[in-house]
């Protein structure tokens, strides 16, 4: 089977040499283009499986040449990611709305540009599949945890957050509020909650959990993500079976590209099926020593669901309030039997706005560290192969 060939577009020779090391340890054949002018001629005569364009560039620019693409039979199947320094919603808007798949900023992280490229060429290959008559596997999303190793570290807000730096067009996404009494995604994301886990939870165990069903008590967030939020009163408290833990999950993975589940810290029957159910589970903890202590005895609560610690991976959040009591991470990753897949820096006035608005930091305050550090692990998690940080 011949490689992937992948026509990179830029008129900045270094962005090329970037991309061609970011990409180089891949099975991918580099073509490249220093203008729209030459993308066209190379993309006629090579048919590249994908393109990534530059939107800046003389003699013709990116938008234009995305139009002439798109406009021609022969190379509208193509798929095409622009990567540009141009970052206002009009510009994104206009890009994606000529045809483009995904949108990826300047400066780019190379795990982001390496997992979006090679999601791109998996849906591509999936769709000749389908054009060809070839029938497909039915689909399963990944399903990833988020635990806290105690209350109160911030794991909700880390679910939430990487669930939006997770979504692109070629992605669907969802969160899971695993919660049998209030949670408070409703508040973190300023959507209304009448449609939650309620209803659904008083369905029979026997099929009753479909996704029909499902799809009735979805809230979907302007992001594009889907939300199945927790039972938002005291008094709609509902117990949830393992029973029905397990089939949510397998629902949404038959309806999502991703899954995030949002768990709760109590040891229950459904919060032991969901680690059994996860692909993978984010323990996320503060540096201190405490929380530390109480981590290590998470993980053997869910090796003993079954869960092989390789498909446990830490999340270290930083907190300014606990800067006097902070532990190296050194020392915690001596001390965990996982490795650790994210460390996500304090951010101070920016979440304490991010939670009065509605609107988390990775849209608020993209540039801010703990965005950046959310849409990594979101990389991370995304990646075939989800591997742990280095120091």
């Amino acid at each position: 089977m011949n490689p992937p060939k992948i026509l990179i577009v830029d008129d900045d020779e270094i962005i090329r040499t970037l991309l061609r090391h970011t990409l180089g340890g891949e099975a991918y054949l580099l073509l490249e283009a220093g203008d729209g002018q030459q993308a066209l001629s190379v993309v006629h005569r090579e048919m590249p499986d994908l393109i990534l364009l530059d939107v800046m560039m003389p003699v013709l620019d990116g938008i234009e040449t995305l139009c002439r693409l798109k406009a021609d039979a022969r190379t509208c199947h193509i798929p095409v990611i622009i990567i540009t320094a141009l970052t206002a919603e009009s510009d994104v808007a206009a890009s994606l709305e000529g045809g483009a798949i995904d949108h990826i900023s300047k400066p780019f992280s190379e795990l982001i540009v390496r997992t979006r490229v090679r999601a791109a060429l998996r849906n591509r290959a999936a769709a000749v599949a389908v054009a060809a008559g070839v029938p497909s596997a039915a689909k399963r999303g990944r399903r990833i945890g988020f635990l806290g190793a105690k209350g109160g570290v911030g794991v909700t807000t880390a679910a939430v957050n990487t669930a939006l730096a997770m979504t692109a067009p070629q992605r669907s996404v969802a969160v899971l509020e695993l919660h049998a009494s209030p949670g408070t995604i409703a508040h973190q994301l300023g959507v209304p909650a009448e449609r939650n886990l309620e209803a659904l939870l008083d369905l029979p165990l026997s099929g009753g959990l479909n996704s029909a069903a499902v799809s009735k008590h979805l809230t979907q967030h302007r992001s594009g993500v889907q939300l199945l939020l927790s039972p938002q009163t005291l008094d709609d408290r509902r117990e949830i079976a393992a029973r029905q833990a397990e089939d949510l999950l397998d629902t949404l993975g038959g309806m999502f590209d991703y899954v995030i589940v949002d768990l709760p810290c109590q040891s229950s029957p459904a919060s032991r099926a969901a680690f059994r159910a996860c692909d993978f589970v984010v323990l996320a903890l503060e540096l201190e020593s405490t929380c530390l202590a109480m981590a290590r005895a998470v993980l053997d609560r869910v090796v003993s669901c079954q869960v092989t610690s390789g498909l446990v991976g830490a999340l270290l959040i930083l907190h300014q309030s606990s800067a006097g009591t902070l532990i190296t991470v050194g020392y915690a990753r001596s001390q965990l039997t996982c490795p650790i897949v994210g460390v996500i820096p304090p951010c101070g006035d920016q979440n304490l706005q991010a939670l009065k608005t509605g609107v988390p930091v990775v849209y608020s305050a993209p540039d801010c560290a703990a965005a950046i550090a959310y849409t990594e692990l979101g990389a991370r998690l995304m990646a075939d192969r989800i591997l742990a940080l280095t120091f």
